[in-house]
């Protein structure tokens, strides 16, 4: 996985974009608390407050022997915090090369609402509006459970912060507690592409709660986008084209932490 560059500075007095905050809070707590990480770890939400900056300056009096709490594009301190950065390796890319390499087995699930081809991918199951989440549950686990391969779930679905139009009853931060029968199912994560779905909003539509409780709920890697999606319909041959995500995605890891910012990798 590659780390997200920032695109402009981060800190006291910083322009403090929400995508560049949450990048420097992630790679200052993959910075040990005796190399000057913050101890507890930073909560992940795109804010900068007295806790960030002060991370900021603890990093830099530790590290660079200044400080001044600021963290901008290219510079010293970014290039620093960089090199601290340790990508998860249970959530690797589609192949990981090499000796003995394996691939992960593509579960894919996609609401028909969201309009298009058949998606590809190695066991692909359409729902709609009168799909039973329960059978999704059901359906699910069976699937691991007769598939050799570590299962990647990859959910297709319109969606809003905190919101995935899936199945009948959707999934929101109200019912996410039912993913718990599926809790250690997909060892090589899950791909939630829906759009705006890890946006920060206020209250029920916070979409970093959202995904950090769904990492949690299933004990695995949820990888979803602050931004709007936009895909080819495909044909009946290729399937729906997703290409690239659009705009920052963040992996979040089992603990529900951010442990990955990326702008726009493949899907």
């Amino acid at each position: 996985m590659s780390i997200r560059e920032i695109s402009e500075s981060v800190g006291e007095g910083g322009a403090n974009a929400p995508d560049d905050v949450f990048t420097v809070q992630m790679l200052l707590n993959h910075v040990g608390p005796s190399a000057g990480g913050p101890n507890p770890p930073l909560q992940v939400d795109g804010l900068v407050g007295a806790k960030t900056t002060g991370a900021i300056r603890l990093f830099q009096e530790t590290q660079l022997h200044f400080q001044d709490g600021l963290v901008e594009p290219g510079k010293v301190t970014f290039k620093a915090l960089k090199g601290f950065f340790t990508s998860p390796d249970a959530f690797p890319d589609e192949a990981v090369a090499g000796s003995g390499a394996f691939r992960a087995h593509r579960l894919v699930y996609r609401d028909v609402r969201l309009l298009g081809n058949r998606p590809a991918g190695d066991t692909v199951i359409e729902v709609n509006f009168d799909t039973p989440l329960q059978w999704f549950l059901d359906s699910s686990a069976d699937t691991v459970a007769h598939t050799a391969e570590p299962v990647r779930l990859k959910l297709m679905a319109h969606g809003a912060p905190a919101f995935v139009q899936f199945c009948r009853e959707n999934l929101s931060l109200a019912n996410l507690p039912v993913l718990a029968v599926l809790r250690d199912k997909f060892a090589m994560g899950v791909d939630l592409y829906s759009c705006s779905a890890a946006f920060i909003a206020p209250g029920n539509g916070d979409g970093n709660v959202f995904c950090s409780r769904m990492a949690q709920t299933l004990n695995t890697y949820v990888r979803a986008s602050t931004a709007t999606q936009v895909y080819t319909l495909g044909s009946a041959g290729s399937g729906l084209d997703f290409g690239r995500w659009e705009g920052t995605v963040l992996t979040y890891g089992p603990r529900g932490d951010v442990v990955n910012v990326e702008n726009s990798p493949i899907f």
